[in-house]
């Protein structure tokens, strides 16, 4: 074997490597958010929280991860990617370990917004390693697959979490994800490196050289974040962002609290519900990819609009139609075969918009806009999450979980039929091109 080949050959196990301790990595950052979340019927069922409380602790958690996604993109431009991941991995486990020790509302709110906070350092550390360990041609691929670490944990965390409360309790099952989260942040540290270079590995590995060879010299850009800011597209996909957004989080946060506590459902049938979102969630997310990119090719440019938003509608709509099922079909009786078939299709659906909507803000505007047209409707899904914490709990206790999801199943309508009408409105921003003399 040549020196070339061993060479390619080590640098494709590195790459393999680098990819599976970030699976890992942010497949903990997942466990890690919604570890409280597992344990909040049990929180509830001591009394230590009610609705409203529980309400205030997962909006603490959801507004400061909004903010730290911001400062996260930002840091991961200026210091260590991998330092960045590895920081947030540490801080966010320790809240969780500390949220363990405590029984204060005003402590279980402080801990649970440090957690928030510390997650944001997640996704944009993976997405500025990717960029540097993979090539263009890979990106997309390794950043769906990334992607699907978080469906991965759903599922089989729920599980994990219910059995180590029933055997022991809601504190221990705390400490079992923050340890996990900072065993990953120790094989971060150890195995991952910021860059090809950094491995040791010379110039040629970099896709920055593969772009180079590919694409030549790259063209001034035309238009500014001002000119984004003003794109009808862009609001477009931030106001449906939202609506997905909050369904998901409130289906993942409140899911198992209605069939527990409307329908008296066991906590391990909810777990079951959870996990069975998830699932469908791994598999919407990589079924919309393929879809879309077969209408993308089969359209060519000869539609207005991005040809992705045709799937979106039909998604939206699959979204409206099973929260109805849950909402009018589900009783106390019904079998856990039927709770999985539909947490499975309302992941599916729900994780299949979330896909489109984040593909279609970066394609749609030019390479110099792709980040901040992202960062702007990843804010508005973040604003979403927040809606599903305390303003969703308030309509809980008012009324009961049900209430929250017939809301959900409504707005999810009059999405789709807004993308119906608005859906291929032209982002309107030029490629980058040369600048005209």
């Amino acid at each position: 074997m040549s020196r070339d080949e061993v060479l390619t050959s080590g640098f494709w196990r590195t790459q393999l490597t680098t990819f599976a301790v970030l699976f890992a990595g942010y497949a903990s950052y997942t466990y890690n958010r919604k570890s409280v979340s597992f344990a909040l019927p049990n929180l509830m069922k001591n009394g230590l929280l009610d609705k409203s409380a529980a309400g205030t602790i997962s909006s603490s958690q959801n507004t400061a991860y909004a903010i730290s996604k911001f400062l996260g993109g930002v840091l991961s431009d200026k210091i260590s990617a991998k330092w960045l991941f590895f920081s947030g991995l540490v801080l966010s486990g320790g809240a969780t370990i500390l949220f363990s020790t405590t029984s204060s509302l005003s402590m279980f709110a402080a801990l649970w917004f440090l957690n928030g906070f510390a997650q944001g350092a997640g996704w944009p550390a993976c997405a500025k390693l990717l960029k540097k360990w993979f090539s263009p041609e890979q990106f997309g691929t390794f950043w769906s697959a990334l992607s699907a670490s978080s469906n991965v944990s759903g599922s089989l965390c729920p599980f994990l979490a219910t059995w180590v409360i029933e055997h022991f309790d809601w504190r221990a099952s705390l400490v079992v994800s923050g340890g996990v989260t900072i065993t990953s942040a120790l094989c971060v540290a150890f195995l991952l490196s910021d860059s090809p270079i950094d491995a040791g590995f010379n110039k040629d590995f970099t896709p920055e050289a593969t772009k180079k060879k590919t694409d030549g010299e790259s063209t001034a850009p035309q238009s500014t974040w001002r000119d984004l800011i003003k794109s009808p597209f862009l609001w477009v996909v931030s106001v449906v962002y939202l609506v997905v957004f909050a369904a998901k989080t409130s289906v993942t946060e409140w899911g198992q609290m209605y069939l527990i506590e409307d329908l008296g459902h066991s906590a391990f049938t909810g777990s079951g519900f959870i996990s069975a979102v998830e699932t469908g969630g791994f598999f919407g997310g990589i079924a919309a990819g393929y879809v879309t990119d077969w209408l993308k090719k089969k359209s060519g440019k000869k539609t207005t609009g991005n040809p992705r938003m045709f799937a979106a509608i039909w998604f939206m709509a699959g979204v409206a139609g099973f929260l109805f099922l849950l909402t009018t079909f589900v009783t106390s009786s019904s079998s856990q075969f039927f709770l999985t078939v539909i947490g499975f299709g309302l992941g599916a659906c729900l994780y299949a918009c979330i896909a489109i909507f984040g593909i279609v803000a970066s394609e749609s505007y030019p390479s110099h806009l792709s980040g901040t047209a992202h960062a702007v409707v990843a804010l508005a899904a973040n604003v979403g999450a927040i809606v599903s914490g305390l303003p969703c709990s308030y309509v809980a206790q008012l009324y009961n979980w049900r209430a929250i999801f017939i809301i959900l199943e409504i707005l999810a309508a009059a999405a789709a039929l807004f993308l119906t009408v608005f859906g291929k409105v032209s982002p309107g921003l030029p490629e980058d091109k040369p600048k005209s003399q």
